[in-house]
């Protein structure tokens, strides 16, 4: 965790990554201005499939193979050159040997020439969490990469470096913005099921792995229920969660909430749905009702509230499978509530 408070606003507001539109220009349009201070690059998998969350980090990930049918691994012993210069770049701190091409992220150099020109006080990026990654990879057995403790931790150095890299050139397109890196992990989900049979630790080393390069603010982003303790606990700044289908499961973690905001930590509430059907009848004002009594519960648990008006606020998860017209509902809404929010709490 990021030493000390920082402060990033009172509820501003940022979203997750993806959207549908294929016109990069458009999607930046689109994220800036409904997110001035705290925008994110646009990922659209719509545009390209090497843009979802798992091919557009692959670059430079040694024995990697692509084919229409998916994505594997083949073990060390069968592409040693590729691991060797693997190996090197990452004794050699070389996060430009990561960098993600234009071609798997048009929107990443888009929002770049963008922001020059504005100078947000933040820049937001994402990547997919080692966990996420380390079970959509198999090997060529078809077992997940995750349970190899070396495919592991190349998966997790390969993250960290693409989050570093990152980092480098919002800090070269907009020098004096804070940085905020978010490492999307659906796949915690699954975790203590059948599914995912690994240890605590090794989740948490290898999230801790993920992020120990980052000199900014390092995010987390889970879109369904997961063992919130261990999430809250992994070192952190930011913890964001669907607070719009999963905040009853969230909120019976008080105390370890409590903790994590005691340190500096910020939660992010994913309180706009991204569900079309929940998005037709959602208003900025019931929104703002519903996190109202988030906070509530959590300040009459014995949370202070000035930690909690620290918070964030975001989409529930990514807006790429909806539609352009829908993905642009949930960032309004997401505009307008941050207004409501400033004028009941300014």
């Amino acid at each position: 965790m990021t030493a000390g408070f920082v402060d990033i606003g009172l509820f501003e507001a940022t979203a997750i990554g993806s959207l549908p539109h294929r016109d990069p220009a458009r999607a930046c349009e689109v994220v800036l201005e409904a997110l001035p201070s705290v925008p994110h690059w646009p990922q659209l998998p719509a545009r390209d499939p090497r843009e979802d969350m798992i091919r557009q980090f692959l670059e430079g990930m040694p024995g990697v193979g692509e084919s229409e049918d998916g994505v594997y691994l083949r073990p060390p012993s069968e592409v040693l050159e590729q691991w060797e210069g693997f190996l090197r770049k990452v004794e050699e701190g070389r996060s430009e040997a990561f960098s993600i091409s234009r071609e798997r992220a048009e929107g990443l150099y888009a929002f770049l020439d963008r922001v020059r020109g504005l100078k947000p006080p933040f820049l937001k990026g994402q990547v997919t969490g080692p966990v996420t990654m380390g079970f959509s990879l198999k090997d060529e057995g078809g077992r997940a990469a995750f349970y190899d403790e070396e495919l592991r931790e190349m998966i997790v150095r390969v993250l960290a470096s693409k989050a570093r890299w990152q980092e480098e050139v919002f800090k070269e397109a907009v020098p004096s913005a804070e940085t905020i890196i978010f490492f999307d992990e659906p796949a915690l989900a699954g975790y203590g099921s059948a599914y995912m049979n690994v240890r605590r630790q090794e989740v948490i080393d290898a999230l801790k792995g993920a992020m120990a390069d980052l000199g900014g603010l390092k995010g987390i982003h889970v879109c369904a229920n997961t063992d919130w303790p261990m999430v809250l606990e992994a070192g952190f700044d930011i913890v964001n969660f669907d607070a719009h289908g999963y905040r009853e499961e969230f909120l019976l973690w008080t105390e370890q909430i409590g903790e994590f905001l005691r340190r500096g930590g910020i939660i992010a509430w994913g309180i706009v749905p991204t569900d079309a059907e929940a998005l037709k009848g959602s208003t900025p004002s019931g929104l703002a009702e519903d996190l109202r009594r988030c906070l509530e519960h959590l300040e009459a648990s014995g949370v202070e509230g000035e930690f909690l008006r620290r918070s964030l606020i975001t989409p529930s998860c990514g807006t790429g499978s909806l539609t352009e017209a829908e993905a642009e509902e949930v960032y309004r809404l997401l505009r307008e509530l941050r207004r409501v929010l400033g004028r009941s709490h300014g």
